[in-house]
C-alpha cells in the first residue's frame, strides 16, 4: 500500500565536512568572459587607442585629460587596479608623444617629468584603486555567491538522499506491520477458536490439558504481538501526520479523573489525584489524548514498588495547562531521561523489573502530545522520584 509521505525532516548542515568546505572555498569564482582582467587588459589599449585617434582629428584643444581620466576610471571600475594602471600608463605616453608632443611631458629631466606629471599620475592611481575596489567586492560577492550555489546544491543534494532513505524506512515499516497484522489475525483467531472447541469438549484424554495450555500461550503471545504491531501502526499514523487528529471540545480534568478511576481498579493501586476547581477546556482528539495519559500512568504503575503512591496533579494557566504524575521509581540518570521517549527503549531497572512491555508507550505519549502542539519531559532525582510532566496549549 502507497501512502504518500509528508517530509518531516530539516535541512542537516552537518553534512558537510571541513574538507569539502575548505575545497569549495578555494575554488575562484568564475567570472563571465568580459569582466575577466584578460579582457581588461585587452580593451584597455583599445580605448586608449580610440581617444588619441579621437583627440588626433579634434580641433578643440579643452579637456585634454578628461577623457582619459574616465577611462582610467571606467576600466578600474570594471576590471580592476591592473587593467586601469595600464590604461593610465598607455594615456601619459599618448598625450606626451601623440597629443601634445610640443611640451616635453617626458624629457630626461627626472625632477621636471615628475613636477609636471606627478600630480596626474598620483591622481589617476588614486582614482583607479578606488573605482577597482568595486572589481574586487564584485568578484568577491560573485565568489560568495558561487559557493552559496554549491552549498546549496550539496544540500539539496543531501536532503533528497535523506528524504529517499526517510521513504524507504516508512514503507519498510508499514509495509512490515501490515504484513505481520494478517497472520497474527489469523493465529489469534484459530487459537481463539481452538480453546473455545476444548473447552466445550468433553475430557476424555489425558491430553487434553496440555493441549489446552499450549493453545493459551498462543493466545497470549499472539495478542502481545498483535498488540504491538496496533502499536507501530498508530504511531506510525501519529508521525506521519497522515490521519488528522479529530479535535474537539474536552475537558482534560474530566479526561484525567476517567483515567486515573481505570488504573485504580486495574491496578489496585492507590493514585492521588489533585484537579483544578474549574474545567480545563481544550481542543483535542480526546481518544489518544486518553491514550496517552494511560500509557504514561500505567508506566508509573509498573515501575515503582507496590505499597507507594502514584500522585497525579492536573493545573492550568491562562495560556497552557500541565499534568504532571510522580512516582517513587529510582532515580534515572541524565541518558536515561534524554532517551526514555525513544521507540524500544527500556531503562536497565525496567529491563530487570520482569515487567512486560515493548518501549512505545512513552514514545508514542511523546508524539501524540507534540502533535496537539504541547511537550513533555521528565525530572528525577535521588531524593525526589521521578516525575513525568506534560505541558498542552489551551
Amino acid at each position: 500500500m502507497r501512502r504518500r509521505l509528508q517530509r518531516r525532516e530539516r535541512p542537516l548542515f552537518g553534512f558537510y565536512s571541513s574538507a569539502s568546505q575548505a575545497a569549495q572555498s578555494s575554488v575562484p569564482a568564475r567570472l563571465p568572459w568580459w569582466r575577466s582582467q584578460i579582457t581588461g587588459y585587452l580593451v584597455s589599449p583599445i580605448l586608449v587607442g580610440m581617444l588619441t585617434l579621437a583627440r588626433l582629428f579634434a580641433t578643440q584643444p579643452l579637456f585634454i585629460w578628461a577623457p582619459f581620466c574616465l577611462v582610467v576610471v571606467l576600466t578600474g571600475f570594471l576590471w580592476g587596479p591592473g587593467p586601469a594602471l595600464l590604461a593610465m600608463t598607455l594615456a601619459i605616453l599618448a598625450i606626451s608623444y601623440l597629443i601634445i608632443p610640443q611640451y616635453d611631458l617626458l624629457t630626461l629631466d627626472i625632477w621636471n617629468d615628475i613636477m609636471l606629471l606627478g600630480p596626474f599620475a598620483f591622481v589617476q592611481i588614486l582614482i583607479a584603486l578606488l573605482a577597482s575596489q568595486n572589481a574586487i567586492r564584485y568578484r568577491r560577492a560573485l565568489a560568495t555567491k558561487q559557493e552559496l550555489q554549491a552549498y546549496a546544491q550539496d544540500l539539496a543534494e543531501a536532503n533528497r538522499q535523506l528524504e529517499m532513505n526517510n521513504r524507504l524506512k516508512d514503507y519498510f515499516f508499514t509495509r512490515a506491520a501490515h504484513e505481520l497484522r494478517t497472520p497474527l489475525t489469523t493465529i489469534l483467531g484459530e487459537a481463539q477458536l481452538a480453546l473455545r472447541r476444548l473447552n466445550r469438549a468433553k475430557k476424555t484424554t489425558n491430553d487434553l490439558a496440555v493441549w489446552q495450555a499450549h493453545f493459551a500461550r498462543i493466545e497470549e503471545r499472539s495478542r502481545g504481538l498483535h498488540a504491538l504491531v496496533e502499536d507501530l501502526i498508530e504511531l506510525y499514523n501519529l508521525r506521519s501526520e497522515e490521519i488528522p487528529l479529530r479535535r474537539v471540545a474536552c475537558d482534560l480534568s474530566n479526561l484525567c479523573l476517567a483515567v486515573v478511576e481505570e488504573q485504580r481498579t486495574q491496578s489496585g493501586r492507590q493514585i492521588e489525584l489533585q484537579l483544578p476547581s474549574d474545567p480545563i477546556m481544550l481542543q483535542a482528539d480526546g481518544e489518544r489524548l486518553r491514550q496517552a495519559f494511560v500509557n504514561i500512568l500505567d508506566n508509573a504503575i509498573r515501575y515503582s514498588p507496590k505499597n507507594t503512591t502514584i500522585q497525579v496533579r492536573v493545573c492550568a494557566a491562562p495560556a497552557y495547562a500541565i499534568i504532571d504524575v510522580h512516582n517513587d521509581d529510582s532515580e534515572l540518570s541524565q541518558e536515561q531521561q534524554e532517551r526514555i521517549f525513544e521507540p524500544f527503549y527500556r531503562t536497565p531497572s525496567a529491563e530487570a523489573s520482569g515487567q512486560g512491555g515493548w518501549g512505545l508507550g512513552l514514545t508514542f505519549s511523546k508524539e501524540c502530545i507534540e502533535r496537539h502542539g504541547g511537550r513533555i519531559w521528565v525530572e528525577s532525582s535521588e531524593k525526589k522520584g521521578v516525575t513525568l510532566f506534560i505541558e498542552l496549549p489551551r
